[in-house]
């Protein structure tokens, strides 16, 4: 399919969004996000398909609020359109479906080469294939990280770069490709011509709570549990008071974000990330490093100055830049003030990308 061409949905077209039984992760939560719009603004049949797909109840309680239909039954015809996310199992899964148009959502890059490298290589060859990333590991800790940290994500798409995407079978069968971050963008257009942007936007109860009455910010730096070991080097360095963001429910989480000064994320940021957004929504200012999608300036558009290479080197600038933010934090959250807008518009810019990418005949 030409990327210039729109997915027709007729009357009679039912709409299949596949997502993880129970599960209440960002992932789901964008899935769940598509389903609900699709259905709103094209009127058209809309249901969810849950893997797995034995579940009596496979619908997270958090996602009820969306009033979607779920099916454990796909109606495998060229009429209908089936919308999977880019987990190698669920890619897997819908390959026995023949007829049916297939669109595929990158909500990551990275996790789609974990769950390929996970599911297609027994435990032994998997054992084996990291050999060389754990000395790297080990090369790391001797050297203190001067050159940096080289994580298990960057091994795989070094593994993976070898590979042309066009060849994986699972791929193959795709007639859409839409890509969540512009990360993912220019990661697929070297593959594929067939590839339509698609983002997402933050759910409705970070929205409802941002004009809220705030607590006082505190000189307190919270940080995404998918950072790596860099970031608790900056913390027992300098002694910081920081609180790591995990296991928490969305009240505990917006009650961190509004007494936070900084939210630091030194993960691989496999898409355009939801925590940074949350954060500067509740007036945060955003440090991250230079992997996935904080590279470029699209998918978290802040200043460079905020985004720094993760070797010791860098340490002491990081550690000048957290200071500064403390003692001027006023004058220096203008300039996240560009961020923060960005994200308030997210709703409005899906709904005209999904018109985009569907015209209902």
């Amino acid at each position: 399919m030409d990327g210039n061409k729109k997915i027709v949905i007729n009357k009679k077209s039912i709409i299949y969004i596949m997502a993880p039984a129970n599960a209440f992760t960002g992932g789901p939560e964008l899935l769940h996000q598509i389903a609900i719009n699709i259905k709103k603004n094209f009127r058209v049949n809309t249901k969810m398909f849950y893997l797995p797909s034995d579940e009596n109840e496979p619908i997270h309680k958090n996602f009820k609020k969306y009033n979607l239909e779920f099916t454990n039954f796909i109606e495998d015809d060229e009429k209908n359109i089936l919308i999977i996310p880019e987990h190698f199992m669920f890619l897997k899964y819908s390959m026995k479906f023949k007829k049916i148009k297939k669109i595929l959502w990158w909500l990551s890059i990275d996790n789609y080469f974990g769950y390929k490298f996970r599911f297609s290589y027994k435990k032994l060859v998997r054992s084996i294939i990291k050999i060389p990333y754990n000395l790297c590991g080990i090369f790391n800790k001797i050297t203190n990280y001067y050159f940096g940290i080289f994580t298990f994500h960057d091994y795989l798409k070094l593994i993976y770069s070898f590979s042309n995407l066009k060849d994986f079978k699972e791929l193959k069968q795709i007639d859409l490709h839409l890509s969540q971050s512009i990360y993912a963008s220019n990661y697929l257009k070297k593959f594929f011509k067939n590839i339509k942007f698609l983002s997402d936007y933050q759910r409705q109860d970070i929205l409802k709570n941002i004009n809220k009455k705030r607590k006082e910010k505190k000189n307190i730096i919270c940080y995404s549990h998918k950072s790596n070991k860099f970031i608790k080097k900056i913390e027992n360095i300098y002694n910081f008071k920081m609180i790591k963001l995990s296991g928490l429910n969305t009240n505990q989480l917006i009650n961190i974000y509004k007494k936070t000064k900084i939210y630091m994320d030194f993960g691989y940021h496999p898409g355009k990330d939801r925590m940074p957004r949350e954060a500067v929504l509740f007036d945060n200012c955003i440090l991250t490093n230079k992997k996935g999608s904080a590279k470029n300036k699209f998918d978290i558009p802040i200043n460079e100055k905020y985004k720094f290479d993760e070797n010791i080197s860098n340490i002491e600038k990081i550690n000048k830049t957290i200071n500064k933010i403390f003692e001027n934090y006023k004058s220096e959250l203008k300039n996240f003030k560009n961020y923060k807008k960005t994200v308030l518009l997210e709703k409005n810019k899906f709904k005209k990308d999904l018109k985009k990418i569907f015209i209902k005949k």
